[in-house]
């Protein structure tokens, strides 16, 4: 039966049931629509039919550039993307969304994929990144035999010891407090961090549908001192955020926090604890994500036309690495207003 791939301004309904049964997260419409509206990124959702029934779904957006064209991505904020569904149809996709990247004139095209074959010619496949997945399916004492005894565990008891306590975020003081932390995490390793309006808009919406849920450590009764925030959809869960005030760290309360949130997702029915993706030159955070058990899965992300610059650029050394040492050194108050070069990131 031959294919049709009808274009939309929004997800439609049907994207839902393709999301459960065959996406991620980053699949799920409503974080489509709440990264769209809230970094205002005009969206192209192409779906593919055969007759009357959806098959295969690919959200694009259309992300600016400083200075210069916007360029497709599927998907923004979003490690892995790419399209679901019927894998027959991902090909027709692809030439849909090549097509329609020309048309544009758009400086490229990028599609964040796991690490399947290539779609098609003319895409250029780009191979640096693995995202680290704890399997979660043999309960709780078995992931703690996985995590690193000289560090993880350690860390755990410590800041047990230390008196600690989670609570997950219930109202918008603590949303904020979980903002602040990533601003200043975010400007200690030199990257702009979101904009307030994505917590209170955006990540709370989320929230609210039972797809992100945040949790903080307090120390000394009621003063918050570090925070994560994790993506809750299907039965994986995905680590996407985590700060903490400095002046605690030596409490470890995000080995706390990360263990709280892991023996959540094992109690809720997830089969996998998502650390997200890091490059092989980040060792110190590939280091940390083997420590907790996780276990390395290659992504491969397919370019139209070939990449180039940033896509390919080292992050310890040249250009990334200068500039995140800039950002770094400036005051948190002026990185704040840096807040609105985040979009600019997808």
């Amino acid at each position: 039966m031959s294919r049709r791939i009808e274009r939309t301004g929004a997800p439609p309904e049907s994207w839902t049931a393709l999301a459960r049964v065959a996406g991620s997260f980053y699949h799920e419409p409503l974080w489509v629509e709440t990264i769209a509206r809230t970094f205002k990124f005009p969206l192209d959702c192409l779906t593919a039919f055969e007759g009357d029934r959806p098959v295969a779904a690919l959200a694009l957006a259309s992300v600016p550039s400083l200075g210069g064209r916007p360029h497709l991505v599927s998907f923004p904020f979003s490690y892995v993307a790419g399209s679901i569904g019927d894998p027959a149809a991902d090909a027709d996709l692809a030439r849909y969304a090549i097509a329609l990247a020309g048309e544009r004139r758009g400086r490229y095209l990028e599609i964040k994929r796991p690490g399947a074959p290539a779609l098609v010619e003319p895409l250029v496949r780009v191979a640096r990144y693995h995202t680290f997945e704890v399997p979660l399916a043999g309960g709780s004492d078995a992931v703690w035999t996985t995590l690193d005894g000289d560090s993880t565990r350690r860390g755990i008891r410590k800041a047990q010891k230390t008196g600690l306590r989670v609570e997950r975020v219930a109202d918008r003081a603590g949303w904020e407090a979980m903002a602040a932390f990533q601003d200043d995490t975010a400007r200690r390793h030199g990257l702009p961090a979101p904009p307030r309006h994505f917590w209170r808009e955006g990540v709370t919406g989320l929230a609210a549908h039972d797809l992100a849920r945040a949790y903080l450590a307090f120390a000394d009764g009621t003063r918050p001192v570090a925070g994560i925030t994790v993506w809750t959809a299907s039965s994986r869960w995905i680590y996407a955020f985590g700060g903490a005030d400095s002046r605690y760290l030596d409490r470890r309360p995000n080995h706390l926090l990360l263990w709280t949130a892991m023996a959540d997702a094992m109690a809720e029915g997830s089969q996998v604890f998502d650390l997200g993706r890091a490059a092989p030159e980040q060792e110190g955070l590939v280091t940390f994500k083997r420590r907790w058990g996780g276990q390395p899965v290659p992504l491969a992300y397919d370019y139209w036309p070939a990449p180039r610059g940033v896509h390919l650029a080292p992050r310890n050394r040249g250009p990334l690495r200068v500039t995140a040492r800039v950002w770094s050194a400036l005051p948190l108050g002026v990185t704040r207003l840096g807040s609105s070069l985040y979009r600019y990131l997808g």
